[in-house]
């Protein structure tokens, strides 16, 4: 696991919840269950970017 990974649940969830909100106008919980949001941090963490940037990249693809 990266350095740049090393970051709790909770909050990468907040950054997801914010860039949501940002873009799409309501918070993750609105588009993603609990269950997508486990297993996208999941493969956060096998990631080597930042979670911000992650985030961004995810939410702006998503469909």
């Amino acid at each position: 696991m990266s350095t740049l990974s090393r970051i709790e649940k909770t909050d990468f969830t907040e950054i997801l919840s914010a860039e949501f909100t940002c873009a799409k106008g309501f918070g993750v919980y609105a588009f993603m269950s609990h269950n997508d949001i486990e297993a996208l941090y999941h493969r956060f963490l096998g990631d080597t970017v930042s979670a911000t940037l992650f985030v961004r990249i995810f939410v702006k693809r998503f469909g």
